[in-house]
């Protein structure tokens, strides 16, 4: 509730910011510029002794125009970290919502101050190598059992039709039923065969490796594995490497985020939670919101 608060406070004076700068005081920060820009404008033309007034204009319409878009794309950067991001998606992991190379503005506000609700396709950043961003659909919420059957989604053993055809051959959760983690619940590794720089090794290996040589989690994959949450809980693996790191150590770590569920609507060609487990809502950056291009799919994406 108090980071509830404090978002709201901080996107309140922030908007208010924006829009007295763009549409009431436009002209305060060009004065305050100027205080600036002068004095250094005449430095300039004493160094190296601008007398002519042409000269002297012509510099000064440079200066103006980089201080124009200097401002405008502080503005930019304002409303791209803070409010919506401009994202692609270059794989076939949600065809046919989603065709490779079309773009999209997702927001990143909502998620603030409420949690995301199942069949919203969400932007977060990948677990594995903490690099990639990823576009998925919103299936399970922290808490929920879920479990894939007869090619559908079953949540808390009811099933859950979206019209979206989901296949489990070859992934980590198979026939299985896994709980989705929340916050305050425990989680403990118990087996598993890890590939790691392309051999494959178990987890009393891994252990032993690990102690002398963390860097091992940058490349590992899980290729079969036992979680289990609060000591008794079949669930899916954690990617997250703080948390990775100390389950393969032995250790039982109590989760601080709650987690959740997703999986690309093109069920056959998509890496997601049914191979590498759940996504943190620290991960979290949006909500995809509009397709901005090609020009003939323009629209809200849903």
């Amino acid at each position: 509730m108090i980071r509830v608060v404090l978002y709201g406070i901080f996107y309140i004076l922030l908007t208010i910011g924006i829009v007295l700068f763009l549409f009431v005081n436009e002209n305060y920060v060009d004065k305050r510029l100027a205080k600036l820009r002068e004095p250094l404008l005449e430095k300039i033309f004493n160094k190296y002794n601008i007398k002519k007034e042409k000269s002297r204009s012509v510099l000064t319409g440079i200066f103006d125009w980089v201080q124009t878009i200097l401002v405008a794309f502080i503005i930019f950067l304002v409303l791209v970290i803070f409010y919506i991001g401009n994202y692609t998606v270059p794989t076939g992991s949600m065809y046919p919502t989603i065709i490779p190379g079309e773009r999209f503005f997702a927001e990143k506000v909502s998620y603030k101050f409420r949690t995301p609700e199942r069949g919203e396709i969400i932007v977060f950043k990948e677990p594995m190598t903490n690099k990639e961003r990823y576009t998925k659909r919103l299936i399970g919420l922290p808490g929920e059992y879920v479990q894939i059957s007869d090619n559908s989604i079953y949540i808390n053993n009811q099933q859950y039709d979206n019209g979206i055809t989901y296949y489990n051959m070859n992934t980590l959760i198979g026939d299985n039923t896994w709980k989705i983690p929340q916050k305050g619940d425990y989680i403990k590794i118990v087996d598993g065969m890890f590939l790691v720089k392309g051999r494959l090794v178990s987890l009393d290996y891994l252990r032993k490796e690990i102690e002398n040589n963390s860097d091992l989690l940058k490349n590992i994959d899980i290729r079969a594995a036992e979680f289990l949450l609060n000591d008794n809980i079949p669930t899916g693996p954690i990617y997250d490497h703080e948390i990775l790191e100390e389950l393969i150590k032995g250790n039982n770590v109590e989760l601080e985020e709650d987690y959740y569920f997703a999986l690309g609507d093109n069920s056959i060609n998509s890496k997601d939670s049914r191979y590498w487990g759940f996504v943190s809502e620290k991960r979290l950056i949006g909500r995809m919101l509009f397709r901005i291009w090609p020009l003939n799919r323009i629209g809200v994406v849903k």
